[in-house]
């Protein structure tokens, strides 16, 4: 196959994570078909270094760290991560840089036929996520990387990511997402995440919840782990937050925070690229996993200052502000309005919200109240919830609540209204800002 060829097959994959995350989909979820997958093609998973990281929040940044680092280090990296913003070429990664359409098209000519001879359970095709995590997996094994970074898609026990051992097992800050299929409480997400964990394996977690914490720690002490908890990382001074009158009308601004790690048995003084407390919980996380697997202090270093991970808290531009944030829990949403109130100077907030079918619209909604404008949108994708729900689900909290369906024609409004001290943040759905920027709304820099 071509490239575009290949790209067109592996766009008429099952995708649940475009179509719908339910509980039928979690009835299906286990190892076998990816097992099968990885056998086909030689085994590849078997030749990759990896680190592996499960969690409900964090996940992805910790991810983009411990790579960050990796490669400042002088290694060879692979990063693995889902979903994608605008290709998901993003999903693969080499030394920072998206997988080439090349081998995309190469792998896939590879990965087809064995994935067509699959039947998994209850009579289902292997899904984009697994053909695409075999591709993965080939893709670092011809690479040659020193150590791959790869992110679990959704729980962890029976994630397709799940068939590697690697050299170290990560879990970020866990809370509830995902309750139809991985359980509605703390207890049984903390169970499905702490699947990861290997035995004899080394394991790295944020700190969690009392009921979490218990679960990850019996885990570990039943398959004969050492258990790290890690520390987040210091935040050294004030942070000042940044007026929109220092930067020129669209620019780019570098909003970062300076941080103290306490790395082995050095003290680490650098700036974190990432904004935001919750950030310092998993440079926290990451930190203690690059120390784990024996990473220099300069590399962290320079590791946390040039970290990048598009779309989470990333301001764009100025005057007006323009943030963009992948907020899709009650918690993320929390998080996210604290990192504006602490890194930015701004007089009127405009919130431009879009949200999945399976996403908490009341809880996510009760944490952007202080937002002065509320404009409701969606991505179009059949997992999207519509937005005549979305603004009957969140009516009530602010005066009005503007609709308006097509996300580009949201986002113009939004920038019509504000002033040039004023913030527009869009947020909510991944989905949704990969269509901004796959339209080319001008809301970032090309990937």
């Amino acid at each position: 196959m071509n490239y575009r060829q290949a790209a067109e097959w592996l766009d008429n994959l099952t995708d649940p994570e475009r179509s719908g995350l339910d509980r039928s989909f979690g009835r299906r979820m286990g190892l076998d078909t990816t097992v099968a997958l990885m056998a086909g093609l030689d085994n590849p998973h078997l030749q990759v270094p990896a680190v592996h990281i499960a969690g409900t929040k964090g996940k992805g940044s910790v991810a983009a760290i411990i790579e960050s680092v990796a490669r400042a280090d002088g290694l060879r990296t692979g990063l693995f991560t889902s979903p994608h913003l605008v290709t998901w070429r993003e999903r693969v990664q080499h030394n920072g840089e998206a997988i080439p359409e090349s081998d995309v098209a190469r792998l896939a000519t590879r990965v087809r036929p064995v994935a067509e001879q699959i039947v998994g359970p209850r009579g289902r095709g292997a899904t984009f996520f697994e053909v695409y995590f075999a591709l993965a997996m080939l893709a670092f094994a011809e690479w040659d990387v020193d150590l791959a970074v790869v992110e679990v898609g959704l729980g962890g026990r029976l994630d397709a990511t799940n068939v590697i051992t690697p050299l170290l097992s990560a879990i970020t800050t866990l809370g509830l997402e995902h309750t139809r299929i991985l359980g509605d409480t703390i207890t049984q997400i903390a169970a499905e995440k702490a699947g990861i964990i290997k035995r004899g394996i080394p394991v790295v977690s944020a700190p969690q919840p009392s009921e979490a914490m218990t679960v990850v720690e019996a885990v570990a002490r039943e398959r004969g782990c050492d258990l790290t908890v890690a520390a987040p990382l210091e935040r050294i001074g004030v942070v000042v937050p940044a007026r929109p009158r220092d930067f020129a009308p669209g620019q780019r601004p570098d909003i970062t925070q300076p941080v103290r790690a306490n790395f082995r048995d050095e003290t680490v003084e650098a700036r974190l690229s990432l904004p935001g407390d919750h950030q310092l919980v998993n440079a926290g996380v990451a930190s203690a996993a690059c120390a784990a697997l024996g990473m220099s202090s300069g590399a962290l270093a320079e590791g946390l200052a040039h970290a990048r991970w598009p779309a989470r808290v990333e301001v764009v531009e100025a005057r007006p502000w323009l943030v963009l944030d992948c907020a899709h829990t009650r918690d993320s949403a929390r998080a996210l309005m604290a990192t504006l109130r602490r890194h930015l100077q701004y007089r009127r907030l405009a919130m431009m919200l879009g949200l999945s079918r399976d996403k908490d619209a009341e809880g996510i909604a009760d944490e952007l109240r202080d937002a002065d404008r509320v404009i409701v949108t969606a991505a179009d994708m059949p997992r999207a919830m519509s937005t005549d729900e979305l603004a009957e689900r969140i009516a009530g909290r602010w005066r009005n609540v503007e609709v308006i369906p097509d996300a580009a024609t949201a986002l113009a409004a939004a920038r019509e209204w504000a002033d040039e001290d004023d913030c527009v943040c869009v947020t909510g759905s991944v989905f949704l800002i990969g269509e901004l920027l796959a339209d080319g709304s001008n809301a970032s820099d090309e990937l």
